[in-house]
């Protein structure tokens, strides 16, 4: 039944459920409840400069105004990107035993970030998070120079392992040379503490990354943890 000819992917959401929808379409529908004029071209517009939905609404609110999008539709995207940061926090994972609940853990951490971002968590004896933060923001070069950030982290809240993680916002979920040039120095660094990296999870749009996995880093790999374990879902 049409509910509102305005607004026909109000009508597809309502009778066929959300996952019947296309980015293209929730964004247009989302447009429509605001003063933009054009919804739908302007959803195909930033779809093609941004990529998806997720990217649209996460992405820095004052790009989107310089792009000629409304301040009131930069607002409500980033209002939409804290209601799922929100929304993944009543499902938060608490115990990181495996690749797979590391990857997904990270994974809502970044949830609204725009910009390349350093977080951190400790774990317990029994791989129970304890404590995260998120450090800095910048590139992985930026991200290096942290050392004595994390070891005030690790000091302050005693910790014995931690996992270590950066997203890639616009880009693949993949180690550079410079991500494990960068992991291999943290790792030198906390020698001196008996802190153990557990592992390095990068995020990027296409999903996670785990350096464990991808025994891609050296001291990593050299680094035993009995109570983690490698994830045998392709989906990682």
């Amino acid at each position: 039944m049409i509910m509102n000819n305005k607004h026909p992917e109000l009508d597809k959401l309502l009778e066929n459920g959300g996952i019947s929808l296309t980015d293209e379409e929730y964004l247009t529908l989302l447009l429509s409840y605001t003063k933009t004029r054009s919804p739908n071209k302007t959803a195909r517009e930033l779809l093609t400069i941004y990529g998806s939905f997720s990217g649209v609404i996460n992405a820095d609110p004052h790009l989107l105004t310089a792009g000629g999008i409304s301040a009131e539709c930069a607002v409500l995207f980033r209002l939409i990107s804290r209601f799922a940061a929100i929304c993944a926090a009543d499902n938060v994972i608490s115990r990181l035993t495996d690749t797979k609940s590391a990857v997904n853990y990270f994974s809502t951490l970044y949830i609204g970030s725009s910009a390349e971002t350093f977080a951190i968590a400790a774990v317990d004896k029994n791989m129970r998070i304890i404590a995260a933060d998120k450090l800095s923001t910048g590139s992985t070069r930026q991200v290096s120079s942290a050392i004595r950030d994390i070891m005030q982290f690790i000091v302050r809240h005693k910790a014995e392992r931690i996992f270590i993680s950066h997203n890639h916002p616009m880009g693949i979920a993949q180690a550079s040379d410079a991500d494990i040039s960068a992991t291999q120095k943290i790792i030198a660094a906390l020698s001196s503490l008996g802190t153990a990296v557990v592992d390095h999870i990068i995020i990027g749009k296409d999903g996670g990354f785990s350096m464990r996995e991808a025994d891609s880093c050296p001291a990593l790999s050299n680094i035993v943890c009995d109570s983690y374990t490698i994830s045998k879902d392709d989906a990682i």
